[in-house]
Parts: C-alpha cells; sequence; structure tokens
C-alpha cells in the first residue's frame, strides 16, 4: 500500500495513511469530512459548527486506524468526549 493517499476534492493534497498528521494536511481534511457529514455529529445527529466540531478516528491510530475518510467522522464535542473520557482539553478544537 501507498504511504499516501489523495482525494479527489482535495487537488494537490496527499495524506499519510498512518500516524499523526500536521495541521496542514489535517485542516482540509477535517473540513472534507466535516462537509461529507453535512456538519452533523455522526452520532446524535445534531447540527455542530464547524469550529466546535471534532474530526473523530473510528479506530484510534493507536490500535492501528488509518486517516482515510473511511475511518473519519465528524463528532460534537460531547460525544468525543464519550469516545474518549480522557481527551485532553487542550485539543479539544482538533
Amino acid at each position: 500500500m501507498a504511504s499516501f493517499f489523495k482525494i479527489p476534492e482535495l487537488p494537490g493534497v496527499k495524506i499519510p495513511w498512518y500516524g499523526r498528521l500536521s495541521l496542514e494536511d489535517w485542516r482540509p481534511l477535517k473540513q472534507h469530512i466535516y462537509q461529507r457529514d453535512g456538519g452533523l455529529c455522526q452520532y446524535c445527529h445534531t447540527q455542530v459548527a464547524y469550529e466546535k466540531s471534532h474530526c473523530h478516528h473510528v479506530l484510534p491510530l493507536s490500535e492501528g486506524g488509518v486517516n482515510h475518510p473511511s475511518n473519519l467522522k465528524t463528532a460534537c464535542h460531547g460525544c468525543h468526549e464519550d469516545k474518549h473520557p480522557f481527551m485532553n482539553p487542550l485539543r479539544a478544537s482538533s
């Protein structure tokens, strides 16, 4: 498997399959997932403002998850916190 993938809607952006992303790579990917999900939390189905949204890895990177959109969902803060009760509050905007 190649170490990067491309998303047709994000021309010129190559995203690594594995590992933490730089903000330069993360921001367009988060925006793409938010738009794909219609700005809705995919767990409680409430509308969430982009600035308050989270982009959740369904299978965590630490457990072998990837950065591909098929493993990412938009989540509100409450639902994301429910999935990660130990989450560092300084990362709440990610």
